[in-house]
């Protein structure tokens, strides 16, 4: 098995910030090399839980440059809004168990929809495996909802850079990062064991195998 070589990952505020692989980017992304900050960064906010979506809609209005367009619980009523009036941004949360669509679904359709808006998602759940599902989707940007949301105008303004293919919350700081399969990060004896239990093998017989 071949050694997987380690992420490449960069804090937003190195003295050397990374310059932009247009050759690579999903053409999806490709716009956000395009554009300039705007003065007035224009934001939806979508999150299945009416407190957060609140929260998180009031926060950004309280900090300088970020207007609240779309404070949505909805995932068809945020589709709809953004027909009307689109947004720069749109925040949104990566689950929502009471929609038709699952995050995966939902981000596709995003960017189908709205290919000029950049998308940043943010769950409970599992980083890796959320974060790399987002950026398959289109997402820019992911954010595990643990690290609260002093972080956000700095990721917000990230993505809308155009300098970074994705970016995500390490260690507390926000990094461009492309994430990897959650599979690359099993070892050689974990991927054989995977491999006999698609394989029909029982744990007796797979023991058995391994020794």
């Amino acid at each position: 098995m071949k050694p997987i070589p380690a992420p490449r990952t960069a804090a937003l505020n190195s003295s050397s910030p990374a310059r932009p692989e247009t050759g690579n980017l999903p053409e999806a992304r490709q716009h956000l090399l395009l554009s300039r900050l705007p003065p007035v960064v224009n934001v939806a906010v979508l999150d299945d839980h009416p407190v957060i979506a609140v929260g998180v809609s009031a926060y950004l209005e309280s900090r300088s440059g970020f207007r609240v367009l779309h404070q949505e619980t909805s995932a068809r009523s945020l589709l709809e809004k953004l027909s009307h009036t689109p947004c720069d941004v749109a925040l949104v949360d990566f689950y929502l168990p009471q929609d038709l669509w699952d995050g995966v679904s939902y981000l596709r359709r995003l960017r189908r929809y709205h290919p000029n808006m950049a998308i940043i998602t943010f769950s409970a759940g599992n980083r890796q495996e959320t974060q790399y599902a987002a950026f398959r989707a289109g997402a820019n940007g992911y954010m595990a909802k643990k690290w609260g949301l002093s972080l956000l105008p700095e990721m917000i303004r990230g993505v809308l850079s155009g300098k970074h293919k994705f970016l995500t919350v390490r260690d507390g700081r926000v990094h461009s990062q492309e994430p990897t399969a959650p599979h690359e990060s099993l070892t050689t004896s974990e991927v054989e064991i995977l491999r006999h239990i698609s394989q029909g093998f029982s744990v007796t017989q797979i023991a058995a195998r391994l020794v």
